[in-house]
């Protein structure tokens, strides 16, 4: 009997946490990364507009797709008539970075009694939601990340369907220039959230692979990407490994 009464606190305690860290990530959800993701999902309902999508399909794209990359390299696929087959394989392969987001994020919720299933919250993975909770992880008892996850990525899931929306009926009163930019909002935010870091490579890394995609985009842009970001990226970071290595050997 006393087992049981200690099983059923236990219980409740886990989801009365649970509930208090959801709506904490909604909180935090909507005056963090939902303001940048509806900036780019405006972008992209206004890029469905362009090549003549329904506004609810491109509102669906939103829902069951929930990664920008992916949606932008959709579009295109569907607009110049590729097959079903290359499109979901060009989709799959922008959307691999969520594997590596996934074994980073998820190692840090501890499985908590009547917690939904993690399976079915795979599809919340974000990369605004993700770079926020890697942020605020630190922070938060070990029992309440999960719920915090859980919130913060269904505001930003939910709020990518109006945003849409609002980008498509949007697109023919605003400049196409505006729209298009807006596009670039979430990867910018990523972008900007790792020079925090106080590694001095990798900051080294974000300015100079930057940097270098004006010089190597004039000459190969279908390849620039790759080139900054492995090529150049890898490079300066070597370049710091060793200059460290040496520094301390001298000393």
């Amino acid at each position: 009997m006393m087992n049981e009464l200690k099983n059923s606190k236990k219980e409740s305690l886990s989801t009365s946490s649970f509930k208090s860290a959801f709506w904490l990530g909604v909180k935090n959800g909507l005056v963090g990364p939902a303001p940048v993701l509806v900036a780019g999902m405006m972008g992209f309902g206004a890029m469905s507009h362009g090549v003549g999508f329904d506004p609810f399909f491109a509102a669906f794209i939103s829902l069951s797709v929930f990664a920008l990359p992916g949606q932008v390299v959709f579009v295109e696929m569907v607009s110049v008539g590729a097959s079903a087959s290359a499109t979901a394989f060009a989709v799959a392969i922008t959307s691999a970075r969520f594997l590596t987001m996934t074994l980073t994020l998820f190692p840090q919720i501890p499985k908590e009694l009547k917690e939904p299933p993690r399976l079915l919250t795979v599809h919340l993975v974000a990369m605004s939601a993700w770079t926020y909770c890697m942020q605020e992880f630190p922070k938060l008892k070990s029992e309440l990340r999960y719920g915090y996850f859980v919130g913060i990525g269904t505001i930003c899931l939910l709020i990518s369907v109006p945003a849409t929306l609002i980008g498509y009926w949007l697109s023919d009163a605003v400049p196409i220039w505006v729209t298009y930019a807006l596009l670039f909002v979430n990867p910018l935010f990523f972008l900007m959230s790792f020079t925090e870091v106080p590694i001095r490579s990798n900051q080294l890394a974000i300015v100079f692979g930057g940097l270098s995609g004006i010089y190597f985009f004039q000459y190969f842009p279908s390849n620039a990407l790759l080139i900054c970001g492995v090529g150049v990226g890898s490079l300066i970071y070597l370049i710091d490994f060793f200059l460290r290595k040496f520094s301390r050997s001298k000393n």
